[in-house]
């Protein structure tokens, strides 16, 4: 093949390239030799890097969730699916399907306690493209679907040498599919069940030659949990791709989304008599345009994207906002001299937000709550050269690495934000690294515009992060690694006396375990578990979380997947016990012939009692039943 086309990864809208690892080629990429050891690679990951490397080759623990575990949990909700399956990683959820948002919303994400309310501390990406609302900086949870991923890596600590602002906490980056075999290939999946669930999708993929194409469609909808709790919503998730050469490709992406919800539950917090419905109205659109290169020893991307919102929230504020985002993002990954890799990334992105004057709301006992807060069109412009360098000593026993951002903005001081680690292989199949990184958030515009605290002139949030992590495997059997981390926040945004300021602080401290097994050809064994110590009680995240899967192939035509999921300690709100819980689910797979599967899903099979969200008891045992069609 030509420059090496087996080493190539197409993921998405860049370039990935397994050379970019210190020059190595073919067969090297895969192993690091010297006279005495080979040292296998795990898991190809883009993560942490912006080339495809090897996860264990990188100082930060990095972790992957791919599509058969996706599959095997029968969620079609990202987030749902992977939350406490990565260690340390919690999404607050409140009913058997819909996120929401604003009063009564879950889907806040919390990696290591860090994550903000609502979620603007761990950045949310699609193919490395940064996504979150403009108002708020926060991501829609209900905007990332299963159908279309093929993985998902998960940055457990800072990435904001790499990607900026939000990523203090860490990154949740959503690896999309494409068009693996020639011709054109469609799924159509959809299943039913409790409490008038319905879930179906529709995705083809096309290749042509130099041309190919992903497009997904999908709608959900439930009844909820009681009356007047339903929820619905459709998307669309498109992807073009056409390679010009070997050496130049180029990628273009349009995601729709819109979802309408009903929640009866949050009015009745503070008044149980209240009849009043909360209504939301989201619809939110994301697309870019990509040009990627790769010559040997260099390879890169240039992305111009473009991003909208639109948001209707009829609970007492009467809340509508409208927010958009330009961005570019460019780098290029060389190798300066022998067993070392760079890459010099430049971003440039500008965002806006308003509220328009509206009207009242007109609750269920007739008075009417008047619009408490507007704001003109606001904006923030930044823009951030970075530069990151590892180099390969002794033959591959030991890599170092290091990184440096310049965060500049029309708003805010410019900072510099450091990164460094190392990576050692002390012998075969064990594996010791540690880093050192720094993360940022800058304000929102609701802390800096919004409601009564408002304070245009605060500082960004800041964070140090310290880790060690150590591996051994003992392939192909069992492997497993022990990461130690401690994280220090400071200048953190709270209210103090009726007013936005920079005055928290934070230590969380804590350990991680991930282990995987393959004691049989047939049967897949994965298992997670993370202890959490926090400075302070935090909502959404839980001093300990375990997760269990199993993966059988118990007969030729049928699968069975279990997995076990624990939290214990989750704190909820003042004045309530912790919570401590343990769901039991279940996915059956049977292969009716090639192109036909039938599954059903059991869900809390124990119908256990459990609350993540104050006041939103979450469902006991449900089931679900559906096919899976490929023609």
């Amino acid at each position: 093949m030509k420059k090496n086309k087996h080493c190539l990864q197409r993921l998405a809208g860049g370039i990935l390239f397994c050379t970019a690892l210190f020059g190595m080629t073919g067969a090297s990429a895969q192993a690091v030799v010297d006279t005495n050891r080979i040292y296998r690679l795990d898991e190809v990951v883009v993560t942490g890097s912006n080339h495809a490397t090897g996860r264990n080759l990188l100082p930060y623990t990095v972790s992957v969730i791919g599509n058969s575990q996706l599959e095997a949990s029968g969620q079609t909700q990202l987030l749902s699916a992977i939350s406490v399956q990565v260690p340390s990683l919690f999404i607050s959820e409140r009913n058997i399907f819909g996120f929401g948002v604003s009063n009564g919303g879950s889907g806040g994400i919390k990696i290591r306690g860090v994550g903000g309310s609502p979620t603007n501390s761990v950045l949310m990406m699609v193919d490395g493209q940064p996504q979150f609302a403009g108002i708020y900086s926060h991501p829609i949870a209900d905007f990332y679907g299963t159908e279309y991923v093929e993985r998902v890596e998960v940055l457990r600590g800072p990435g904001s040498v790499l990607y900026g602002s939000n990523a203090m906490g860490g990154v949740i980056n959503v690896i999309t599919k494409n068009a693996g075999k020639d011709g054109v290939h469609t799924t159509l999946t959809s299943q039913y069940g409790s409490y008038n669930t319905w879930l179906s999708s529709l995705t083809n993929t096309t290749r042509f030659g130099k041309f190919s194409s992903l497009v997904s469609l999908s709608y959900d909808r439930t009844d909820g949990l009681k009356d007047n709790f339903d929820f619905r919503q459709g998307n669309l998730y498109t992807k073009l791709g056409y390679d010009f050469s070997d050496s130049w490709q180029a990628r273009a992406d349009y995601s729709l989304m819109n979802f309408v919800g009903n929640d009866p539950i949050y009015p009745t917090l503070s008044n149980p008599e209240s009849t009043d419905i909360y209504h939301q109205n989201v619809t939110r659109g994301e697309a870019s345009l990509s040009l990627n290169n790769y010559y040997g020893n260099t390879s890169g991307s240039v992305r111009v994207y473009y991003s909208y919102g639109n948001h209707y929230i009829d609970d007492p504020r009467h809340f509508h906002s409208l927010d958009d985002r330009f961005g570019i993002l460019a780098y290029q990954n060389f190798n300066p001299w022998k067993n070392a890799a760079a890459t010099f990334g430049f971003d440039f992105d500008t965002y806006t937000g308003r509220i328009p004057m509206s009207g009242g709301h007109t609750h269920g006992d007739g008075s009417t709550a008047a619009q408490m807060q507007t704001i003109g069109r606001k904006s923030i412009t930044e823009y951030s050269p970075y530069l990151t360098f590892s180099q390969n000593l002794f033959g591959g026993m030991l890599i170092l690495n290091a990184g440096l951002r310049m965060a500049n903005s029309d708003r805010f001081d410019t900072q510099w934000i450091p990164q460094g680690g190392f990576v050692v292989h002390p012998a075969e199949g064990w594996l010791l690294k540690g880093s050192l990184a720094k993360g940022y958030r800058n304000p929102s515009f609701r802390e800096m515009y919004l409601y009564g605290p408002a304070n245009p002139d605060l500082d960004p949030e800041n964070m140090m992060n310290y880790e060690v992590t150590v591996g051994k495997n003992f392939s192909p059997y069992f492997g497993i690694d022990v990461t130690g981390y401690y994280s220090k926040g400071d200048n953190l945004i709270q209210t103090v006396s009726g007013k936005n300021v920079n005055t928290g602080r934070f230590i969380n401290k804590g350990i991680e375990v991930t282990a995987n097994s393959r004691p049989l050809a047939k049967l897949s064994l994965m298992a997670t578990y993370s202890y959490l110590h926090t400075s302070a009680d935090l909502a959404a995240a839980p001093k300990n979380q375990y997760f269990l899967g199993i993966g059988w192939q118990a007969l030729p035509k049928l699968r069975v997947d279990a997995e076990l999921k624990g939290v214990g300690g989750l704190y909820i709100a003042s004045g309530m016990d912790n919570e401590n819980y343990t769901l039991l689910n279940m996915k059956l797979s049977y292969k009716v012939i090639r192109v036909l599967e039938l599954f059903a899903r059991l869900d809390n099979i124990t119908n256990a009692a459990y609350t993540i969200n104050r006041g939103y008891e979450m469902p006991g045992f449900t089931g679900m039943g559906g096919f899976k069609f490929h023609f």
